[in-house]
Formats: C-alpha cells, sequence, structure tokens
C-alpha cells in the first residue's frame, strides 16, 4: 500500500475518533444537563413541600423534606461542574446559558446546604416563642446563640447573591432567561431579610442594653400629614432599655418640644436651603427624607426640651403597628377596641372628627401608643405573626432605627431599616419620590399614590435613561364638611376639601433630571440639589376625587448600568420599598 493511501486512512481513524469522542462528550453534557433539569425540578418540588409543611407547623417533615432538597440541589451543582461544563461557558452565545445554569445550580446549592437549615431553625424558634419577650425582657442569650449560624448565612446569601447580579438575565434564551430574573428578585429579597436578621441579631443585645443602660425616642409618624420620611411625628416617647428590658416612660408630641426660637443645629447648606425649617420646628424634622439626618435634629430637641441624651431614635407609623396587632390581637383604649382593621382609621382619622380637642387627641394617641407597647412586650398573641409584620413594616419603610453610635449606625447604613438618603450607590442608580404636607391638616388620609421607574435607554457611557412616574388620587368624599377643621385643615394653606402637598423627585446620585409633565402636559421643572442628588419640585393640589400623573425623565450618572431602585415616602396604601427595576443595559 502506497504511502499516501496509508496515511490518508490514519487521517480518517482521527478523524472519525475526534467524531467519536466530540460525540461522547455531546452525549455525556446532554446526560448531565438532563439529570440536572431534573435534579433543579425535583428541589422546586422539595422546596414547595418545605415552605408547605412549615406553615402548617410540622418542622419534623419540614427537615425531613429538607434534607431531599439538599440533596437534589446539591446533584444539580455536581452534574453541572467539572471541565466539560467550564468548556461550555467559553462557547460563542450559547455559553452565557451554560454559565448562568452553572451559577443558578451553584447557588440553590449554597443556599439549600447553609441558609435553609437556619432559616428553619429560626422559624421553629418563632413558633415555640423562644424570643418571645417575657415580663418586658427579651431573653438575649437565645438571641446570642444564634448569632453565629445566622451571621454565616448571611455571608453565604450575600456571596450567592452577588454571583447571581453577575448574570444579564435578559441576554439568556428562553426559559433560562424568565428562571435567572425570578431567582434574582427571589434572592434579593432573600438577601435584605437575611442581612437585617444578621443585623439585628449582632446588634440587638448592645442595643438592649446587655452592657449598660440606652435610652431611645421613639416617633410613631403620622401619615395623614404626609412628611418625607412618613408623617408629622405625632405622638413621641422614651424607651429605656436594660438587660433586655424595653420600658416606655415620657410621652408627648412634637408640639410639647415646640417652640425654638432659633436652630438647634446648623444644616448643611444644601438641606437649609429646600428644607430650612426642620431645625427650628419639631413638626417639620422629617421634611428630609433622610432619616439619619432627621434624627439627629429629634435628639438635639429631645435633649433641650426634657433634658433626656437619647441613644438613638427609633420610628414606626400606625400602618407599623396594624401590622404588628395582627400578631399581638385586639386592645382596648379608651373604651374603644384596636384591631389590625381598625387601628389605622380609628388613629388617622376618626380621632380627629370625633375629638375636637387637642389635648383629648394627644391623650387617645399616648394611650394607644402605651396599649400597643405593653401587648408586644408582654409576648401576646402570635409572635411569627408579630415578626412576619415587623418584616413587612420594614420592607415598606415604615419601622427606621438610627443610632447615635457610630459603629452600629455604620451597620445599619444601607439597610432598610437606616431610612437614610443614599449617596454614591456605584453602579446602582436609586431615585427617589418624597411627599410633604401643605395643607396643615389631615388630608393626606385620603390620599392615594402608586409609583414607577422604567429604565428606557442604556447609553454608551454606561448611563441609562430612565422614565419615573407616580400617580395621585384624592379619595376625600364631596361631602367633606362634616369632618371638621382638624381633617380639613384652616384654609389658610389650601381650600378645604383639597389636598395640597409639595412633591419632590431625587435624581439617581450624580444624575440629571431632564424633564417633567403632568397629565401628559410638559410642565417647567424647578430643580435643586440634596447630597448629590438633583431633585425636582412640584407643588399639587387635588379636588376631591381628582387624579393626577406626574413623570420624570432623567439620565443617570455614568457607569450606573446596574438595576433601577425606587425609594418613596409610604403612604396609606400598603406597598413595598425599595423596588428593584431591570436595568436597561441588560
Amino acid at each position: 500500500m502506497a504511502l499516501s493511501q496509508k496515511l490518508d486512512i490514519s487521517r480518517r481513524q482521527v478523524v472519525i475518533g475526534l467524531v467519536l469522542i466530540a460525540f461522547f462528550l455531546v452525549v455525556l453534557f446532554a446526560w448531565q444537563a438532563i439529570t440536572a433539569s431534573r435534579a433543579l425540578l425535583e428541589a422546586r418540588k422539595d422546596a414547595d413541600r418545605v415552605k408547605t409543611l412549615i406553615e402548617a407547623g410540622d418542622f419534623a417533615a419540614a427537615s425531613s423534606a429538607l434534607a431531599d432538597l439538599r440533596e437534589n440541589a446539591h446533584r444539580a451543582h455536581a452534574r453541572t461542574g467539572g471541565p466539560l461544563w467550564d468548556l461550555g461557558r467559553h462557547i460563542p452565545y450559547f455559553g452565557r446559558n451554560i454559565g448562568a445554569v452553572q451559577t443558578v445550580s451553584e447557588v440553590l446549592d449554597t443556599a439549600t446546604s447553609v441558609n435553609a437549615p437556619v432559616a428553619l431553625k429560626l422559624t421553629e424558634a418563632l413558633d415555640k416563642g423562644t424570643f418571645k419577650p417575657f415580663d418586658g425582657r427579651i431573653n438575649l442569650a437565645e438571641v446570642k446563640k444564634l448569632t453565629p449560624e445566622v451571621d454565616r448565612a448571611a455571608a453565604a446569601i450575600e456571596k450567592a447573591g452577588k454571583d447571581l447580579d453577575d448574570i444579564r438575565a435578559g441576554s439568556l434564551l428562553f426559559p433560562f432567561n424568565d428562571m435567572v430574573g425570578k431567582l434574582q428578585d427571589q434572592f434579593g429579597d432573600a438577601r435584605s431579610a437575611s442581612t437585617a436578621t444578621a443585623t439585628a441579631f449582632d446588634l440587638l443585645p448592645q442595643m438592649l442594653g446587655e452592657s449598660g443602660p440606652r435610652d431611645y425616642l421613639l416617633m410613631i409618624q403620622n401619615p395623614a400629614e404626609l412628611r418625607s420620611t412618613g408623617g408629622l411625628p405625632g405622638s413621641l416617647a422614651i424607651l429605656h432599655a436594660e438587660g433586655g428590658r424595653l420600658t416606655m416612660g415620657w410621652q408627648g408630641s412634637a408640639g410639647d418640644l415646640n417652640p425654638f426660637p432659633a436652630p438647634v443645629v446648623k444644616l448643611p447648606e444644601d438641606t437649609k436651603r429646600m428644607y430650612s425649617t426642620m431645625a427650628q420646628d419639631a413638626r417639620d424634622l422629617n421634611f428630609t427624607p433622610d432619616f439619619s439626618q432627621a434624627a439627629q435634629v429629634a435628639r438635639v430637641m429631645v435633649k433641650r426640651k426634657i433634658g433626656v441624651d437619647v441613644d438613638g431614635v427609633v420610628s414606626v407609623d400606625p400602618v407599623a403597628l396594624a401590622y404588628m396587632l395582627a400578631g399581638t390581637g385586639p386592645v382596648q383604649v379608651a373604651g374603644k377596641t384596636l384591631t389590625a382593621a381598625t387601628v389605622v382609621p380609628q388613629l388617622l382619622n376618626q380621632v380627629y372628627v370625633q375629638t375636637q380637642d387637642p389635648t383629648g387627641q394627644d391623650d387617645f394617641f399616648k394611650a394607644a401608643a402605651k396599649t400597643i407597647f405593653n401587648a408586644v412586650m408582654s409576648g401576646q398573641g402570635s409572635q411569627q405573626t408579630a415578626v412576619k409584620g415587623l418584616g413587612t413594616s420594614t420592607s415598606e419603610h415604615r419601622v427606621m432605627l438610627w443610632s447615635n453610635r457610630p459603629e452600629e449606625q455604620a451597620r445599619l447604613a444601607g439597610t432598610a431599616i437606616s431610612g437614610g438618603l443614599t449617596r454614591d450607590t456605584g453602579s446602582t442608580p436609586v431615585v427617589g419620590m418624597y411627599i410633604n404636607d401643605a395643607t396643615a391638616g389631615k388630608m393626606d388620609y385620603y390620599l392615594q399614590y402608586r409609583t414607577s421607574v422604567t429604565a428606557v435607554e442604556c447609553r454608551e457611557n454606561g448611563s441609562q435613561g430612565l422614565r419615573a412616574s407616580i400617580a395621585f388620587k384624592s379619595t376625600m368624599p364631596k361631602n367633606f364638611k362634616p369632618l371638621g377643621p382638624y381633617v380639613l385643615g384652616t384654609g389658610e394653606f389650601a381650600k378645604q376639601g383639597r389636598i395640597a402637598f409639595n412633591l419632590r423627585i431625587y435624581g439617581s446620585y450624580g444624575g440629571t433630571i431632564t424633564s417633567m409633565s403632568v397629565d401628559g402636559k410638559d410642565s417647567s421643572v424647578t430643580a435643586d440639589q440634596h447630597f448629590g442628588h438633583q431633585v425636582a419640585f412640584l407643588p399639587v393640589t387635588l379636588s376631591p376625587g381628582e387624579q393626577t400623573n406626574v413623570t420624570v425623565e432623567m439620565i443617570t450618572a455614568k457607569g450606573q448600568d446596574g438595576d433601577v431602585v425606587l425609594n418613596h415616602t409610604p403612604g396609606m396604601v400598603a406597598a413595598p420599598n425599595g423596588v428593584r427595576t431591570e436595568s436597561a443595559c441588560d
């Protein structure tokens, strides 16, 4: 046989061998993909079963189902690992989908092996009442016992969440794009909850006076008269913490702190220009959307008027109290039954209609605050429901906390409970919509609104074009006269029956606001700067039943190509806050 013929045969054999190897690799890859897919589907079924069993209170069965969940998630992770999958990540176009499946499998394996057991243990502890206050005291030893596991779980889910964030869901093939997008949303919620839980476990012992007594100002904001962070600081109290025991002392209102003949603190120039009265009038101290700034002003006012140097400020509103009452059950206040369904209308509307004496109104608020506080601290009712309500309140920015201790405030900063106005957030553009009442009544009880933001354009320099909107509706009845002046206002600042307020829309840090429209018609933009944000200002007045829509176009700063976060003033309607919207740069 000629040499050339032998070489041809050898080449054919090599080619056939390579084809067979490639075929084997493809078959192996397909088999691994199919088995991984089946494992992920089984893991999803197991996750639903775990959730159902936990809700039923069957923790033994939930633990068994969790073991199955962990096994299937680990199997999926194992099937999508190794050099074959690592090589597949580099295949043009399809590689990003292969990489996404790898990441998802790894993330789910981590979540089920590290986070799920801790979540199950915490849920079971809540069900047993492990952290339930007894005689006004929280068992700090039980908190400290679980803290290392909670911290480890938070660190694991934070890393897993960041790995998921690196995936551009919009660039994947169907159904991976939908699956990854939903998983990113779920992990975003889980990261927030996990971080909040870890922060609470880390800080709770010291903030509840384990190492020495602490005093806090409790501020109950009244969204019937809106302020940027929620509402007028209507009811105030001093909380004393010592050795895990929390008690309520002095009670009063913003009126008890006033008047101040001059500003109690020197405000930054941009804050002073926009919210000049906040340092002089306790009713206006939270005109700013930065709760930490408002809390520092409140601390100085309290020190001057009642001589208490508080270690921090805690803020809630009646909607948050309603969530708490869903756990504690009804309470009796001045002959009235307050429930989760009735506490909001009673505190924010009916008391003003039925009681024309301001002292009587304040007395009812004090009694309600004291009674609900005692119900919570006595461990009344379902701890699980109460804690769930606290979590919902925090996610809606109805519960906020500021600490005067720098090391504690550093831990709180950036979390939902801090209520701080964001500064530079890197690639994440953060937009805000904030409302301050201009009626000087309790008309905002009848104000409903919903907010949204959409990323409409990804620009060459990594900035984005955004469209932020807020839709308002007055639910004020046409026959409003019986409501009286405490609800309607005196008519000095707005005609009775009309809801008047000032809207401020904050662009992302370093970004610009380019235009504004009201009900589709162009409106001039009065803009200012606050902590690096450009701010559009618009006074709004609504007659009974009137609706209006405000839309603002803006451009983010260079490099802000991540998902968009929207914050807003929490009002009468329950709604999530700090909501993320998909980037236009996916």
